[in-house]
Formats: C-alpha cells, sequence, structure tokens
C-alpha cells in the first residue's frame, strides 16, 4: 500500500512538473517575442504585443494594465479656471497711449492657486483710407481700408499660492497698495501716513515677467445698395406688400486680419529657472449682410512655446500649446517635454535654430502633438510622439470687458477712453494622450483635470 501511495503520489508531482515546464516554457517564448519586438520597434511597446501577453499568460484584467500604461503619460496638472479684472484708460493725440492693469488667478488640478498682476503700457497707431458715392435709394457705393499697429509692455508678477481663499486676501492687498500709491503720487506726506496705518505687507512675487507684445491688423469694408427697398421702420413703408424687387439690395461685406506677436521673459525666483516665452496669434474674420441674414464665420489660433533654463543656462523643458478659438469656447491643447539628457538637450538645440520664433509660426495650425508616428519622422518629432505629455481641453469663455471712449477729428486726433471689467475661464471638459500603441497614440478621459 504504501509502494502504491508513493506511485502516485510520484505520478502526480511528475504531471506538476510537467505542467511547470509548459508555463515555463510560455514565458520563455513570450519573452523571446517582446525582446524581438522591442529591438524591431525600439521605444514603442504595442498594444498588440500587450494583447498578445496577456492571452499567452492568461491575466486577468488586461485593461488594467493598459489603463496603467495610460497614466504614465499622465500630465502633472492643468489649468482649470482663469479668472482676468482688467482697468485701464488710454489718451489719444494722433496715436494712442494708454495704461492697463489687470488681475489674472489661475487655478490648477494639483490644487494651487496663482495670482498675477500685469501692468502694461502701449502705444497705437492707425492709418485709414476710403471712399464713397451716395445717390439716395438708387445707388450706394463705397470702400474703406483701415491699418492698425500697436506695441505694448506687459510686465508681470505672480505668486504661487495654496488656495484661492489665499489669491483673494494678496488681490484685495495689491489693490490697497495700488490706491496708496496713486495718494503718495498726489500728496507724498498725506500718502506717507495712509501707508504708515494701513499699509499691507506685500510679499516678494515668486515669479517676475518682462516682455514687448506687438500686433497689426487690417480690415476692409466695402458696400454697395442699388433699387428702392423700402424702410423698414414702423410706418415708414410703401404699404405695397412688396419690398427690395432688386436683385441685390443693401449688399455689404468686410474681412478683417490681425496678427499679434509676443515675446516674454520670466524668472522664477523659488528655482532660479529662466522662462522664455514666444507667442504668436493670428485671427480672421469674414462677414456679409443681406438685408436680414448675417453671417460672420471667424477663426482664431495662437501658438505658444515656453523654453524653460537653469541656473547654468541649460534647457530643462519645452512647453508648446496651441489656442484655438471657436464659437463654443477656447480649446488648448498643450504638450510638455522635459529635457533632462544632453542628447536632448541638443535635439532640441537643432529644432529650435537660430531664431526660436520661427517654430512658433507652425504652432497656429498645428497642434504638435502627434497621435500618429509618420514613417518619416524626425528624431525631435519621434520623440515628441514617444515622450510628449499632452492635454487637450475645452472652456466656457465669458467677456465682460467694456470699453468706453469719445474722439474728435480736427485735422488730428483727440481722444479719451477707459476700459474696465473681466473675462474668464472655466474647463468644460480634458483628455490627454494615452501610450503609444502600434505608431498610434489615442485621447483618453482627463477625469483629475475636469
Amino acid at each position: 500500500m504504501t509502494k502504491a501511495r508513493f506511485r502516485r503520489h510520484g505520478a502526480g508531482g511528475a504531471d506538476r512538473a510537467a505542467g511547470m515546464l509548459e508555463y515555463v516554457a510560455v514565458v520563455l517564448l513570450t519573452a523571446m517575442l517582446l525582446a524581438a519586438v522591442v529591438l524591431a520597434v525600439p521605444g514603442t511597446v504595442t498594444g498588440a504585443l500587450e494583447r498578445a501577453v496577456c492571452a499567452a499568460l492568461g491575466l486577468d484584467d488586461c485593461d488594467r494594465s493598459r489603463r496603467a500604461a495610460d497614466e504614465r503619460y499622465e500630465p502633472e496638472r492643468c489649468l482649470r479656471s482663469r479668472a482676468t479684472e482688467v482697468a485701464g484708460g488710454e489718451v489719444e493725440v494722433i496715436v494712442s497711449v494708454g495704461e492697463q492693469v489687470s488681475f489674472v488667478t489661475e487655478r490648477f488640478s494639483d490644487g494651487r492657486t496663482q495670482l498675477t498682476l500685469v501692468d502694461s503700457s502701449r502705444l497705437e497707431a492707425s492709418l485709414g483710407l476710403g471712399g464713397g458715392v451716395n445717390l439716395g435709394k438708387a445707388l450706394r457705393l463705397g470702400a474703406s481700408l483701415d491699418v492698425t499697429g500697436s506695441v505694448s509692455l506687459p510686465n508681470g508678477s505672480t505668486w504661487i499660492l495654496g488656495s484661492p481663499e489665499e489669491a483673494q486676501r494678496l488681490r484685495e492687498d495689491l489693490r490697497t497698495r495700488q490706491k496708496i500709491d496713486a495718494t503718495r503720487r498726489i500728496s507724498p506726506l498725506i500718502g506717507w501716513g495712509v501707508d504708515k496705518i494701513w499699509g499691507p505687507d506685500i510679499p516678494p512675487p515668486d515669479i517676475t515677467r518682462q516682455g514687448v507684445e506687438s500686433s497689426l491688423g487690417a480690415e476692409a469694408r466695402t458696400g454697395a445698395g442699388l433699387g428702392n427697398e423700402d424702410d423698414d421702420r414702423p410706418g415708414k413703408g410703401s404699404g405695397r406688400g412688396i419690398e427690395g424687387w432688386d436683385i441685390s439690395p443693401q449688399l455689404h461685406a468686410h474681412g478683417a486680419v490681425g496678427v499679434t506677436a509676443v515675446l516674454s521673459r520670466a524668472e522664477n525666483r523659488r528655482d532660479g529657472t529662466v522662462m522664455t516665452v514666444y507667442e504668436l496669434g493670428g485671427t480672421a474674420q469674414v462677414g456679409a449682410h443681406w438685408v436680414v441674414d448675417r453671417v460672420r464665420p471667424t477663426v482664431g489660433r495662437s501658438g505658444t512655446m515656453t523654453v524653460v533654463q537653469d541656473t547654468e543656462g541649460r534647457v530643462v523643458s519645452l512647453l508648446l500649446a496651441q489656442t484655438a478659438r471657436t464659437p463654443d469656447g477656447p480649446t488648448v491643447t498643450t504638450t510638455h517635454l522635459k529635457v533632462d539628457t544632453d542628447e536632448k538637450r541638443r535635439m532640441v538645440a537643432e529644432w529650435l535654430g537660430l531664431v526660436a520664433d520661427d517654430q512658433v509660426i507652425p504652432l497656429t495650425w498645428d497642434s504638435m502633438a502627434p497621435t500618429e508616428l509618420a514613417p518619416d519622422a524626425s528624431p525631435f518629432e519621434r520623440w515628441v510622439f514617444e515622450e510628449g505629455r499632452t492635454t487637450r481641453a475645452r472652456y466656457d469663455y465669458d467677456n465682460d470687458v467694456r470699453d468706453v471712449s469719445a474722439s474728435l477729428k480736427v485735422g488730428v486726433s483727440l481722444g479719451l477712453g477707459g476700459t474696465w471689467g473681466g473675462e474668464s475661464l472655466d474647463i468644460v471638459e480634458a483628455e490627454y494622450l494615452g501610450a503609444p500603441r502600434d505608431g498610434v497614440r489615442s485621447y483618453t478621459e482627463y477625469g483629475r483635470c475636469a
């Protein structure tokens, strides 16, 4: 009996040993396939390979491993909201000179809140020409062209805070400080006394910025009216029941284009890094008015590239962003690249070239967030595809900025104006690019952002 039992036990052990050998063989085969694919496609682990490994090893919940791979590409934070309060004025004597102060409060998904005080001075000039003919209702023709250019110097101070409540308190202190400074300019003695009693202590900003912004815009209008269209105001019609019998009554059209360029340099006093920001934006508008219909499709995009350097002047990160403005609100696509090796720094230096802002131009129509890897991709494009952390977020936009002005032309232009109000962005939805699979990256929900 003992012998027989021993034989049966030995047979069971042999079965288990055989099963173990089969399992080891599968693992070895899988490892060989994995090595072959990795060698063939360096830097990319394909989705097909992941599915094959899961099936071969009989693992449960293969989607969990896919989610884990995607999460490695999840950006560290995103912008949830931005609120801007604006106040300023301008004086026009041939050219327009203005001052504007803005408070910008930004809330991020990691709990941080940033408050930025922007103080900008602006110089603007315009040139126009045009002419027209008006022969009553029988014939009206006209055309005009206006070209406007401006330069502003937006200087900013940013404080990095732990909550919106801290930002609110600091904003009130900054407003108080502005009022005291204005009083000191009018009456130094009274201002000194007010400062001693009520003057708040303002901490030094974490980030300081100096910049220059320039814009150039052109707008053209043309109009024509032909026929006997009745006046549609109450009591002014002919009462014949037929109005505007001619082919194209009151045909008006206009078009406008504008380009804005921004270059700024900011210093982070916390870690000593320096950020150089290049931004280029373009807008286009075309409109027409046929009696009652008004069509005004608009397109506005801007590209922003931020190059971050450490205290030794080495590039440590690159941020590429595109803002596309639509009637549903702006969509912002951002790609962050960490530059942590000398090889990557050489690649960035080669891509930037001698004039960095040349690389901003494509950002106005290409978000630089590739979802597919082209066969002829350059080393820089491959790096962006394989390592870039990309967020695509859509925001609700509200603008309550109001302008009031009065002007008079008596050989030269004279005028006064003022601006106040605010604008806001609030996150609606967000997603980010997941891990590369089969040469493709797909957007996935970014729950921590929206």
